[in-house]
């Protein structure tokens, strides 16, 4: 047996979020975890790639559109974990937005608010 064969099945029964899951590091991981056996919820503000993601993962996942600076949205997401999974075992905190400026132009406003604000 490899080493990646031993590791397969270390995540049997748990329920994973995985913010951003629907591309790039995120779904690289949501892939990664239901290959170990998780059930996996990933969550991104764009409905066709979370549509995407979930058809070429094929099984053991739910989309829920949302966006994570938004408390509305979070309450949505957590009460459908809740109601389908009943518990959460793994929180992958991997959504991000950058807004850029250069140095010395940076407000106090980009700096606590750029991200809701996309």
């Amino acid at each position: 047996m490899t080493t990646n064969e031993k590791q397969l099945g270390k995540l049997d029964g748990k329920v994973a979020l995985i913010t951003g899951g629907n591309s790039g590091i995120g779904l690289a991981t949501a892939k990664r975890f239901v290959n170990e056996g998780a059930y996996v919820f990933i969550t991104g503000r764009r409905k066709a790639e979370l549509d995407a993601a979930v058809k070429e993962m094929g099984k053991n996942v739910t989309a829920v559109q949302g966006d994570v600076a938004n408390l509305d949205h979070l309450d949505r997401l957590f009460a459908q974990i809740k109601k389908q999974k009943g518990k959460l075992d793994i929180l992958f905190a991997n959504a991000g937005i950058a807004k850029y400026a250069p140095l010395g132009t940076i407000t106090e406003e980009l700096f606590d608010g750029g991200i809701a604000q996309v």
